[in-house]
């Protein structure tokens, strides 16, 4: 008569500290799709997801997918380094440094 709903749900546990978190929200980039957790790059064209040539406009981590042409990105905070959603060509190994100098740490 009835049935039992079976659903699943497997949470991503981001955070990997109690270091400072700051945010802020920005325009993404004409034509770009910035997926959650993804390394940031900020240019005057708005924000996307890294590349590994553009790790010297890195500006923080997509907290959320894109919507409406904005994102929020955590600019600052402690992160396990599995939980990111990494582009093609960009390794956890080149960001940590590039990381560090904004005050992001991957663990």
């Amino acid at each position: 008569m009835y049935e039992i709903q079976k659903d699943s749900h497997t949470p991503v546990n981001v955070f990997a500290g109690e270091f400072p978190v700051v945010t802020e929200a920005g325009d993404v980039k004409s034509g770009a799709t910035v997926r959650k957790y993804a390394p940031v790059i900020k240019t005057a064209e708005g924000i996307s997801e890294a590349t590994s040539a553009g790790m010297a406009d890195l500006h923080g981590i997509a907290a959320d997918d894109s919507t409406d042409g904005g994102v929020v990105c955590y600019l600052s905070g402690e992160f396990f380094a599995d939980a990111l959603t990494l582009p093609d060509g960009v390794t956890v190994e080149a960001l940590k440094p590039a990381f560090r100098k904004l005050g992001i740490y991957l663990k």
